[in-house]
């Protein structure tokens, strides 16, 4: 009678649990450095990891397409290309976002706040440059 209670709470907690997982970066980086004229600049780098096993190769399309064999006759432009996975840019560009935020928080290093410098962000990998907002002198 105990057993019929609690195996469906537990596999409903397994399931919640990793629905709800993060999907956090593979490998990071967070640098800071402040300049000589005092400016605090950080580097952020975030790369996702394969959705594949490693050792696995991408299925490739069969020839029987277009002339060159890329995409399938009447295929809309763009087709031949590589499609985005699960994980497109948008998705690294918000996730790193969110992941370097934390860090801000947790090192401190950027309490008035941050600008962004440069960034660049491709489907699996993005590297954010910030510098930290000066204090104003009162």
């Amino acid at each position: 009678m105990k057993y019929s209670l609690i195996v469906p709470i537990a596999v409903s907690l397994i399931a919640s649990s990793c629905s709800s997982t993060p999907n956090n970066p593979t490998t990071e980086s967070f640098v800071t450095h402040i300049t000589e004229l005092g400016h605090k600049r950080f580097t952020y780098k975030a790369t996702l990891g394969p959705d594949r096993p490693s050792g696995e190769r991408p299925r490739r399309a069969s020839s029987a397409g277009g002339p060159s064999g890329d995409k399938p006759r009447g295929a809309k432009p763009g087709a031949g290309k590589p499609g985005r996975s699960k994980a497109n840019s948008g998705d690294i560009k918000k996730i790193a976002l969110e992941r370097m935020e934390v860090l801000l928080d947790e090192s401190g290093f950027c309490n008035n706040g941050w600008f962004l410098v440069e960034q660049t962000i491709d489907q699996r990998r993005a590297e954010i440059i910030g510098e930290c907002r000066a204090v104003v002198p009162q």
